[in-house]
């Protein structure tokens, strides 16, 4: 395996102009040693599945990636310290367009319509060839918890911290009101 400076290699290229009408399925499946750059990437101890499914079909002048991302990712528990395993199971839709994003040539002045009404902005790619790996590491990488809890996992008394509404500014302004 080959592991390029900040991109993992999961073989996820497909041709634009060799998308059969029924659409590309592209099948990821990865071996320990990737897992185990994966897991670098990431950040997390150990990554011990992953695998991503992913359908491009031709779209509106460009590409539509469909599918699936899973895996599973052990983590140390934020309270404990213990190895804490998640499973990943997240949907991707992602629409890629020819050429650059229009708000990045724009020019000082012009005009450039956004709608607003829409879950996500496309993604742009050069070429004849997209690679989905960023896509669905990013979908995989977004889906890992932040803050890995054990269940039942509580923090002693005391050492929890402040509470959120009390640090506010509306919290002050409320004391203020009291006096």
């Amino acid at each position: 395996m080959t592991v390029k400076p900040n991109q993992l290699d999961l073989d996820a290229i497909i041709k634009v102009d060799k998308i059969p009408a029924a659409g590309r399925v592209v099948t990821i499946e990865t071996d320990q040693e990737q897992r185990e750059a994966l897991a670098e990437r990431l950040k997390v101890s150990e990554v011990t599945y992953f695998s991503a499914k992913v359908t491009a079909s031709r779209f509106r002048g460009g590409v539509r990636a469909q599918g699936q991302v899973k895996g599973t990712v052990i983590q140390p528990c934020v309270v404990t310290g213990d190895p804490v395993s998640q499973d990943i199971d997240e949907p991707v839709d992602r629409i890629f367009l020819p050429g650059q994003d229009a708000a990045s040539q724009a020019t000082a002045g012009a005009e450039i319509f956004v709608n607003l009404e829409d879950d996500d902005l496309p993604d742009y790619f050069e070429g004849n060839e997209i690679d989905l790996t960023d896509l669905v590491l990013e979908v995989f990488a977004l889906a890992i918890d932040l803050y890995p809890r054990k269940p039942g996992a509580e923090l002693p008394e005391g050492m929890a911290g402040d509470d959120p509404a009390e640090l506010s500014p509306f919290a002050a302004l409320k004391a203020l009101k009291k006096d």
